[in-house]
């Protein structure tokens, strides 16, 4: 029996009720007949989410603090919670406030082993859950909750939502004006160098708090697939990201380092590092399905401040490249793929192919570009469309702007602030 255990927690939650909240540009409905779940990376805003969904809840008057329940399963008085103890849970709960919860928010819920079976039982709340990125992922979800389900994924804060949380006003009819153009652009590069985590923003001593990051997130949720080289893996796929990378190359690097293990092990690492928000890998645009899995993957990762705080040096177009990833899976434009031209590998190539079904909806180059685009980078925009016949093409630039022969032209902070 833990009812006792769940007394002392949800009176906490009743008295002290959730944080105050600033909007973010995601959000989970507030009616569903399906249990809503929330994935992402830590520290990127998960219990956030939650907290913010509460506070829309007793602000529209759907719902009062006694009739909301909400659960973070690593409380301290919470350790070693079995799925049959739920029902202590609701029973605490309805003791303390005489109703059955109408919402039930459940946080780190992956620390209660096979909690699907209980959200099996017939239940007249509506259902939110959550936890850590390498326990609760959209795969085991599917396997728990067996198609009951609906997931929402929360990445790094968006730059809208990063000059938001500054407070800092963005008003386009100012663009015009050379100082407050250069404003924002000052803003772009500090997202692009630090990053852009929640609580990074408001810390003074970023690089130290990326790195207890690195240290706590990264390497922890890749120790347990191999602790000796977590940390030389992780440093490597962050020094390396925005660029083609194969297991081959991971390998001999490791390697090279003196460590002794089998390849398996390295693409143990490469599915923890996806599982887990980590990493992101982007195949190649090709209808076979072999090709797409036998030619190197671009990587990309979760939040280009962790270079800053390994000390590598910082490059502002692969920073560029990464935060447009970041932002088309926000957006969820469709499948990403990058595009490289047939044989050598001196070919020409393009960032982003964005597919429905095969069928090319856009092509998007990243180029830092002030005032001219390299010629390089156009050819390789020729080459590609006249390969993929897409119906848009986007060129993405630190501050130029045209639109010539069918190419868009566009700053990134334009778009990422008004293009959607």
């Amino acid at each position: 029996m833990r009812t006792e255990d769940f007394k002392h927690v949800i009176t906490e939650w009743l008295t002290k009720g959730p944080p105050n909240t600033l909007e973010r540009e995601i959000s989970i409905p507030l009616e569903s007949n399906l249990i809503i779940t929330v994935t992402g990376g830590r520290r990127t805003g998960k219990t956030y989410l939650l907290f913010n969904t509460i506070n829309k809840l007793i602000r529209e008057n759907k719902a009062k603090i006694n009739e909301i329940l909400y659960i973070d399963f690593e409380h301290s008085r919470l350790k070693a919670v079995k799925v049959n103890d739920l029902d202590d849970m609701l029973k605490a709960f309805m003791e303390l406030t005489g109703n059955e919860p109408s919402y039930i928010f459940l946080d780190e819920i992956h620390n209660v082993e096979n909690y699907g079976s209980w959200f099996r039982k017939r239940l007249n709340a509506k259902i939110y859950l959550s936890g850590s990125s390498s326990s609760l992922t959209p795969r085991k979800i599917a396997e728990e909750l067996r198609g009951r389900s609906i997931n929402y994924e929360i990445y790094p804060l968006s730059f809208r939502e990063y000059l938001y949380f500054l407070k800092e006003q963005f008003d386009p009819k100012l663009l015009s004006y050379t100082e407050y153009r250069g404003r924002i652009l000052s803003f772009l590069r500090e997202y692009l160098y630090y990053g852009a985590y929640p609580a990074v923003i408001f810390e003074k001593e970023k690089e130290k708090l990326l790195k207890s990051y690195f240290d706590s997130i990264i390497v922890r949720d890749l120790r347990t697939v191999n602790p000796e080289i977590a940390e030389a893996f992780a440093s490597y796929i962050i020094s390396n990201y925005s660029s083609l990378i194969t297991v081959n190359r991971v390998y001999n690097y490791l390697k090279s380092l003196g460590y002794k293990i089998g390849k398996e092990k390295v693409l143990e690492l490469f599915d923890k590092s996806k599982e887990s928000y980590f990493a992101f890998y982007v195949e190649i645009f090709n209808k076979s399905e072999i090709k797409r899995k036998v030619n190197p993957k671009k990587v990309y990762i979760i939040d280009t401040g962790y270079s800053t705080a390994l000390g590598y040096e910082f490059s502002i177009s692969k920073a560029m490249e990464n935060a447009v990833y970041l932002e088309l899976m926000r957006r969820n434009y469709g499948d990403i793929y990058y595009w490289k031209e047939f044989g050598g590998s001196e070919g020409k190539e393009v960032d982003f192919v964005i597919a429905k079904n095969f069928q090319v909806e856009e092509i998007i180059q990243v180029t830092y570009a002030t005032d001219v685009v390299e010629e390089r980078e156009i050819n390789a925009i020729k080459k590609a469309k006249k390969e993929l016949n897409p119906k848009k093409i986007t060129v993405i630039t630190w501050d130029y702007e045209n639109k010539e022969n069918e190419i868009d032209y566009v700053p990134l902070w334009k778009w990422f602030l008004l293009h959607h």
